[in-house]
């Protein structure tokens, strides 16, 4: 993208439901909103401190805390996110007066999709007054509850990026992220008419039952490229159990969490399979990834898309990807690749979709779709938190 006098530089900031670390990423936005308007710049990860992780992974699990707990973390959460934009604009080389907004995420720590009549709730820390002040600013955050109160599932929110980024007339397409939740943008071609709307929504686990398993199991973050799940063997028995979950054949749109699909299921599997050895438990759970992603694409998709694009920690993992790869081939043979062929940094991506989503609020462009989320109506998302104070310079900030 060519720089304009009408481009502006946006902050998005992002930490999934794994927490493993925040992705700050800088964004060059111009005008009109499209792929050719729309460039990253740079990109920072911050690794959350071990203590801190601890507990947030903890409120997530659920586990009981109080109302004084979660403030505090809400608190801590925020310096941590105004912290890692410090650490981007010395890495960029850039003043907090070049930016005009940061688009926060926040830290997810419960998400409880509507349910037949019951009202929905999602509650994302990281109070973006804080990250406003301690930057000088302006904050744009709590993207979900909007689409939430009409209706929606609050999730996924990438899809109206998904469609600014990756159009293609000729084919149709899948965004498909495989962070601690899977989830995928589907996008109709061109050739299908204006009628058939984008479709999105949460596959199920991506890496959180994983995670949670290698945590409890041998205490490892994660189970590193699959190299131990790889060694054992699946168990027919408890895979069947888990993928005739009722949320598998639930149709979209629809949403889940780590409160599903995390550590209270982990520690589940493993009271229930005391004697099963930790490589067996870990490579049912993998093979549950990839064969409800596959499941997804088989029944709820209007149809199979001529290419799929991956992107997430998931990608990492090549064992999962093999599994993945091999369950789709089995219900047709979609074009496979990686969102880094598209000139976008995988580890950056939803940080940056952030950032267009800041853009889009302060420009009072919707940032949901309806089709996606199952809100009544379009809506701008998110709140704006501006700094009353002069902007802090980045070596201010601890």
């Amino acid at each position: 993208m060519k720089s304009t006098n009408r481009s502006k530089f946006f902050i998005g900031l992002m930490s999934g439901t794994s927490a493993d670390a925040i992705d700050a990423a800088l964004v060059e936005i111009g005008h009109p909103l499209n792929i050719r308007h729309i460039r990253l710049l740079a990109h920072h990860q911050r690794r959350w401190p071990v203590s801190l992780r601890r507990k947030l992974l903890d409120t997530m699990a659920p586990a009981p805390c109080t109302a004084d707990q979660i403030a505090m973390l809400d608190m801590l959460t925020a310096q941590q996110f105004a912290a890692a934009v410090k650490d981007l604009l010395l890495l960029s080389r850039r003043d907090v007066r070049d930016i005009t907004a940061i688009g926060s995420h926040g830290q997810t720590i419960a998400h409880t999709p509507p349910e037949k009549g019951r009202l929905g709730a999602t509650l994302q820390i990281g109070n973006i007054s804080v990250i406003a002040t301690l930057t000088g600013i302006p904050t744009v955050g709590d993207f979900r509850p909007a689409d939430m109160a009409l209706g929606g599932q609050g999730a996924p929110l990438v899809p109206a990026v998904d469609a600014i980024l990756f159009p293609d007339g000729a084919r149709t397409r899948s965004v498909h992220n495989i962070g601690g939740i899977s989830n995928l943008t589907w996008l109709p071609s061109a050739q299908l008419g204006a009628a058939v709307q984008p479709m999105a929504f949460d596959t199920g686990p991506g890496n959180c039952l994983i995670d949670s398993l290698a945590q409890k199991l041998l205490g490892l973050p994660c189970d590193r490229d699959g190299s131990i799940a790889r060694r054992g063997v699946i168990s027919a028995d408890i895979l069947k159990s888990l993928s005739s979950k009722a949320y598998f054949r639930k149709r979209p749109p629809k949403s889940t969490g780590r409160e599903s699909f995390g550590a209270l299921l982990a520690d589940q599997l493993v009271h229930r399979h005391p004697r099963m050895r930790p490589e067996d438990l870990l490579a049912t759970a993998t093979e549950l990834t990839a064969l409800t992603i596959a499941d997804a694409y088989r029944l709820l998709v209007p149809s199979l898309p001529d290419e799929i694009v991956f992107c997430g920690g998931g990608v990492n993992n090549t064992y999962l990807m093999g599994q993945i790869t091999r369950r789709l081939g089995e219900i047709g043979r979609p074009t496979i690749c990686n969102i880094d062929s598209f000139g976008i940094t995988n580890a950056a991506r939803e940080a940056m979709y952030f950032a267009v989503l800041a853009a889009m609020t302060l420009r009072g462009i919707p940032g949901n779709l309806p089709s996606c989320t199952g809100a009544a109506r379009s809506t701008i998302l998110g709140a704006v938190a501006r700094p009353l104070s002069a902007a802090i310079s980045p070596g201010s900030l601890n």
